[in-house]
């Protein structure tokens, strides 16, 4: 019953999150793009790209990781369908973009979707699985690897005092025999 419950609660904030910033048309995906996405956000309706849209782009990036200073690395626009983005800045390490398809054939519909990509040791373009695309901003590169989680941190800590008690017992158990 209270699993029920705590269910119904998550989804029921999840809604009233999801209302107070722009409707999502559709779900995106970490094949959107190539080389595949670490995860996304979106679809949200309209153009989030431009600076009207602040708190907006500053909700999507927070949800896959990033604290947004605001700044932005590169914007591409005019992208008039193009399925292939280059980049003028070379992407490394993870890295978050935005990209805003237009109502062209083959894409969501006038929505914009964020990604976190892994760019390697260095990655000059993308490839949109939409042909709609319209313009891009890339947010943040080469920010390292993402904060492990509470449970990993917690393993490695336990991991640590487990080989000190191994040790420090080792330690304990070897006695020396001398012989006059």
């Amino acid at each position: 019953m209270n699993r029920l419950v705590l269910s119904a609660a998550a989804v029921a904030g999840t809604m009233i999150a999801s209302s107070a910033s722009a409707a999502v048309l559709m779900t995106c995906s970490t094949n959107d793009i190539k080389p595949t996405a670490q995860a996304c956000v979106g679809f949200k309706a309209g153009n989030l790209l431009n600076n009207a849209n602040l708190d907006a782009q500053t909700d999507a990036l927070d949800l896959l990781g990033l604290t947004w200073t605001g700044a932005t690395v590169e914007k591409i626009s005019g992208l008039s369908g193009a399925k292939t983005v280059n980049f003028t800045t070379q992407l490394k390490g993870i890295s978050y973009i935005g990209v805003h398809y237009g109502n062209g054939q083959g894409g969501p519909g006038n929505g914009t979707a964020f990604y976190r990509i892994d760019a390697g040791a260095g990655l000059s373009s993308i490839t949109l699985n939409y042909s709609a695309s319209s313009n891009l901003v890339v947010f943040a590169t080469n920010t390292g690897a993402p904060v492990p989680e509470p449970a990993t941190w917690a393993m490695m800590v336990l991991g640590f005092g487990l080989a000190g008690y191994a040790v420090r017992r080792a330690g304990r158990a070897t006695k020396v025999v001398r012989t006059a």
